[in-house]
């Protein structure tokens, strides 16, 4: 059975070929200005021929839309996460990535479903943009195969609080398409104490002492 959306309907919208296809709208756009995906523009709204969807499943393979038991679970985790594929594109983030990009006045269309990581790391500016470029080049690491895994800590101060992060990429099998699992995790707390405990061994060398650890007696 033929289960493109709507057999019936000639032209479909971008948000309907994005939720059959299980991307984003945003990517759905990105093809059709590319041309990848042969679209009609009606003023500011893109339209795709059935027939043009068809063509387009038949050159690609159809990405594999995260199932809702597995949305659920990322939902129940604390640190900030998100699944991309081969080509640097989002097809899931849990509840956690969504808040914390709302919270420090992100541009949340620009960090969820169907927006380009790579191209979000590219753009990164001021003291995150070298970060961000290291940290894109560790996933497509992971993806080549360079790396079993990528793992970098990072300072992502706000305006309020210094914050320090640590980035993880994971190569994800999800049926045939590679992808991978990127997270973020608060690291703040630990990276607090560490400073403290540097401190403090500082001041005491200057003072000409030595911590006595558990093998001074």
């Amino acid at each position: 059975m033929d289960e493109t959306p709507n057999k019936q309907k000639e032209l479909l919208s971008a948000e309907e070929v994005a939720d059959y296809l299980g991307v984003g709208p945003v990517t759905v756009y990105r093809w059709c200005k590319e041309g990848r995906l042969q679209g009609i523009k009606l003023g500011k709204y893109w339209r795709i021929r059935r027939e043009a969807l068809e063509n387009f499943l038949k050159q690609h393979e159809r990405p594999a839309k995260p199932s809702g038991e597995l949305r659920s679970f990322l939902n129940t985790l604390p640190a900030h996460i998100a699944i991309v594929d081969s080509s640097g594109t989002i097809v899931a983030v849990n509840q956690a990535w969504r808040d914390f990009a709302a919270s420090n006045g992100a541009i949340v269309s620009r960090v969820m479903e169907g927006t380009n990581y790579f191209e979000v790391c590219a753009t990164a500016t001021g003291e995150q943009a070298e970060y961000a470029a290291a940290f894109a080049e560790g996933i497509r690491s992971v993806f080549s195969g360079q790396r079993e895994e990528f793992e970098m800590e990072y300072p992502c101060h706000s305006p309020t609080e210094l914050r320090w992060f640590v980035g993880r990429v994971m190569p994800f099998t999800n049926g045939s398409s590679p992808r991978a699992v990127v997270i973020h995790e608060n690291i703040t707390e630990r990276e607090q104490v560490k400073q403290q405990l540097e401190h403090l061994a500082h001041e005491l060398e200057l003072r000409g002492m030595e911590p006595r650890g558990p093998t001074n007696q």
